[in-house]
């Protein structure tokens, strides 16, 4: 099985980058493509308002730079 770069590894689901624009306790909204969304933020530790987090399922699950 191959799978592209910006899916899941075990569900083949897309993940998305969205920007960060407001922060509360280990949740974050992001917004892409002007939908916005609470994810958790658990798993990349400190975020800040106008980081770029890739998020699947709800969950942020990296940080990406720049």
């Amino acid at each position: 099985m191959t799978v592209e770069p910006s899916h899941c590894i075990t569900c083949s689901d897309a993940a998305v980058t969205g920007v960060v624009v407001a922060v509360d306790g280990d949740t974050a909204t992001v917004e892409v493509d002007g939908a916005r969304e609470r994810v958790g933020i658990e798993l990349v530790g400190p975020i800040e308002v106008g980081a770029r987090l890739v998020c699947h399922a709800g969950i942020a699950i990296a940080e990406v730079d720049g």
